[in-house]
């Protein structure tokens, strides 16, 4: 740049910056790697996760349990099974002037669609899993039984505490 070839110096530190740009992304997904080795996803899933009736209207449960509680994802049971899966994302998909008479199961993600985990899995091939798949949730299913919630949310809060503690 300095010697008249201004094109070809900024085109050499635009290649410096996307290189370092690259090494610190990779530098970064290796720490978040090892702060998350060896810990399962029963680790850190919410148990307490929301159970509602696939009649109930997306009005009572935005009212009820999302703004009531701050729930982000209710797990839709009929007959004490999982018939599937509402999270934010899905209620703001229906316009509100219809979340009076849309059922939680006309907006939710049915079973068969749904994307969920094991309890045994480690919690870095979860959260790849959410990275790959674009959700922020994850049901954590036994057979076909659900044992919790696994949210994006928990994963980042177990990070935090991990980085807090200095564990490596």
């Amino acid at each position: 740049m300095f010697t008249g070839h201004f094109g070809n110096g900024l085109w050499i530190a635009f290649i410096g910056w996307f290189l370092e740009s690259a090494a610190a992304s990779q530098v970064q997904q290796q720490t978040i790697h090892d702060l998350l080795a060896g810990h399962r996803v029963s680790d850190t899933m919410r148990r307490d996760y929301t159970a509602v009736s696939p009649g109930a209207t997306l009005e009572q449960l935005v009212n009820e349990h999302i703004l009531g509680s701050g729930r982000r994802s209710l797990v839709v049971e009929q007959n004490d099974r999982v018939a599937g899966l509402l999270t934010l994302h899905d209620v703001k998909k229906i316009l509100r002037s219809d979340w009076s008479t849309t059922t939680a199961a006309q907006a939710m993600i049915p079973l068969e669609q749904l994307k969920w985990i094991r309890p045994e899995a480690e919690l870095v091939d979860a959260l790849g899993e959410m990275d790959r798949d674009g959700v922020n949730q994850l049901p954590v299913m036994a057979g076909d039984q659900i044992q919790g919630v696994l949210g994006r949310d928990d994963v980042i809060s177990l990070l935090r505490t991990l980085s807090e503690l200095g564990r490596q």
